[in-house]
């Protein structure tokens, strides 16, 4: 029988029991690179080559099963090293029907064991004989057995030998399943984070609409509040048997940011109540309107949302009705805007007035 460890480190400066493997540029026919496939010792991907060969090439195929064949052989009868064992061992003793082999050589080697030549046939000048295979031992016993042993043992190699076929192909499949398992469970991942990115985009969003929401809901309370001020007001307005005074300040259309003369607000101490009409050209035909107040520096002074145009002298306009005391001395800024049906709002111009205190 020819040593595969040997065989193995032709290729190389170590044997194939140190795990390190060279390239498939070694000859795929070589028996040592064989053995190498059997016990574990290449790379997947090698192994996949030698699969793939095995699975096409009924020959190569054959040359495997007797590299098989030698390796069991060679355990046997203790001619691999430790390494060697124990990769034999982890491969070999894991499939029941290697096993069955492996005892099945054990059982024959105690029948047909090699023939060595003694030292005192060597004194006698017989010269030295190299042991058998256990291939050779078995047609040296099968000849001295009758046919029905014979046939007998033949057929248990047959069916050893299909048994082998059976399980190299079935080895393929598996692999195939294995593979094919591996990218579905890949695809099922990547399905998996693309869902959870967009759940995290959905909170996200609703986290906005949320802020929106209450940001909405605090102007609508302040303005709750400012016409229950002014309601207030005129009450005490009445009250005091209209001693208070209404001041009222009209703004007209299509003045610019540039515009040239302010106009005055003049406010007397007896004030309660600004009133400020907004002219609206005819073609800002909005359905609700925005109003900002700016006071002295950039203040924000008020805000109004959802206004409506009405009928006023000389076309149509806003009407803002503000707390007097609210207004103190110095520039404002006006900005009118329009709430278009899709919820954008679009500017429409900027008034610039002066309030004086009396």
């Amino acid at each position: 029988m020819r040593s595969y460890r040997l065989a193995a480190r032709d290729s190389g400066p170590s044997d194939f029991s140190r795990g390190e493997n060279p390239d498939m540029r070694e000859d795929p026919l070589s028996e040592g690179l064989l053995a190498r496939y059997l016990l574990g010792d290449l790379s997947e991907k090698e192994q996949v080559e030698i699969e793939e060969r095995a699975f096409v090439d009924p020959q190569y195929l054959g040359n495997l099963q007797a590299v098989e064949s030698d390796l069991i052989d060679e355990y046997v009868r203790g001619g691999l090293s430790k390494n060697e064992r124990r990769l034999f061992e982890d491969r070999f003793f894991a499939s029941a029907e290697r096993r069955r082999k492996i005892e099945f050589a054990r059982a024959f080697a105690t029948v047909a064991p090699e023939f060595r030549v003694s030292e005192a046939a060597g004194r006698h000048g017989t010269a030295g004989i190299l042991p058998l295979s256990w291939r050779t031992g078995l047609g040296a016993v099968l000849r001295g057995l009758g046919p029905v042993p014979r046939y007998a043992i033949a057929a248990a190699a047959m069916l050893i030998l299909v048994a082998a076929s059976w399980l190299v192909a079935e080895s393929f499949r598996m692999r195939g399943q294995l593979a094919q398992l591996r990218s579905e469970q890949q695809s099922r991942a990547r399905d998996q984070e693309a869902l959870q990115r967009q759940f995290a985009d959905e909170q996200a969003r609703g986290k906005d609409l949320s802020a929106q929401l209450e940001r909405e809901r605090e102007q609508r309370q302040n303005s709750e509040t400012l016409v229950g001020e002014l309601q207030r007001q005129l009450e005490e307005s009445s009250a005091h048997n209209h001693q208070s005074a209404i001041v009222s300040l009209a703004l007209l259309p299509g003045i610019a940011r540039s515009g040239g003369t302010r106009p005055k607000l003049v406010i007397p101490q007896s004030a309660r109540l600004v009133r400020v009409e907004v002219g609206v050209e005819p073609e800002d035909d909005y359905k609700t309107f925005r109003v900002e107040l700016l006071g002295p520096g950039g203040q924000p002074v008020w805000t109004g949302t959802n206004l409506s145009a009405t009928r006023m002298r000389g076309g149509r306009g806003v009407a803002l009705n503000l707390p007097a005391r609210s207004l103190i001395a110095g520039q404002y800024e006006l900005a009118l805007k329009g709430v278009t049906p899709e919820g954008k709002t679009e500017d429409i111009g900027y008034h610039y007035f002066e309030v004086l205190r009396k």
